[in-house]
């Protein structure tokens, strides 16, 4: 069997740069805690936590004097209550969700109704809400907010994405969400908030799809960037995704001829060289 990697996949910058602060960090701190997992992989996780760093789920849980913030951001008013209880905080929030987060503050600043077109559960849709205040919206689909409202509310709109949405995703709901506000002669304003990495990665494993017999995607089931990035491949070509190298079924991949490996932005170099190795096995 030939494996042969996409050109981009694995680790992006700002996770990279997220990993490499707290790594840093943990130097200086018999433990550390996160506010959420600093990413969405499970075997990231695990090698931070061996070297003491852990994930809670609320300031309540904090127990220590330094916090990290997760890659993925959170809230302005989650943020000022961590600094009220005089608690350290290293905030190792993406760059790229960062402009997402000032791009939806100037928003509200100007009393827009603010769209963000993501998954309202996800950590960074969570924080980006907060900087939305009471003028937020979450959806993936433009009928729900015919449902919910008979229509957008209020005159002005304004459209972001999380940051790691497909972007043929993203245009379609903003096109489709343009087209409905101006129906209702209401002004609307579209922001591109997608990552540039995530799009990459996601051209470069569709690339490498239409090469290939089969496409292995390494990455956490509950990363979004993993997801979209296993989407894209099995709108393809057979696509299998798998967290670790004991997760491979060899039996759906042999008679394959070539095989093409893709990583989410989330996934250790330790994964990818793992599941690369297994691969090559077979």
């Amino acid at each position: 069997m030939q494996v042969e990697k996409a050109r981009e996949l694995g680790l992006c910058y700002g996770v990279r740069r997220a990993v490499d602060m707290v790594r840093d960090a943990s130097l200086q701190h018999n433990s550390l805690q996160t506010l959420g997992p600093l990413a969405h992989n499970r075997t990231l996780l695990m090698e931070l936590a061996a070297k003491g760093v852990t994930a809670v789920d609320s300031p309540d849980a904090l127990s220590g004097p330094v916090v990290v913030v997760s890659a993925h951001g959170i809230a302005p008013d989650a943020m000022q209550l961590l600094v009220q209880r005089g608690i350290d905080v290293i905030d190792t929030t993406c760059p790229i969700v960062a402009r997402a987060q000032q791009a939806v503050a100037a928003m509200a600043h100007e009393e827009l109704t603010i769209v963000i077109f993501g998954d309202a559960s996800h950590s960074e849709v969570r924080g980006l809400l907060g900087w939305a205040g009471s003028r937020g919206i979450a959806t993936q689909d433009v009928a729900s907010l015919r449902e919910q409202h008979g229509s957008f509310p209020g005159a002005r709109v304004g459209v972001v994405s999380q940051t790691t949405q497909r972007v043929e995703d993203f245009s379609s709901f903003a096109q489709e969400a343009t087209a409905m506000v101006l129906r209702e002669g209401k002004e609307i304003r579209v922001v591109n908030t997608l990552c540039d990495a995530t799009r990459r990665r996601q051209e470069a494993a569709a690339d490498l799809a239409h090469r290939v017999e089969a496409m292995v995607v390494i990455g956490g089931r509950n990363s979004a960037n993993t997801q979209r990035l296993s989407e894209t491949c099995a709108a393809i070509v057979e696509t299998h995704l798998v967290e670790t190298a004991d997760e491979i079924d060899e039996s759906l991949l042999r008679g394959k001829a070539r095989v093409g490996l893709t990583a989410g932005a989330s996934t250790p170099d330790s994964s990818i060289d793992s599941v690369e190795r297994r691969l090559r096995q077979i």
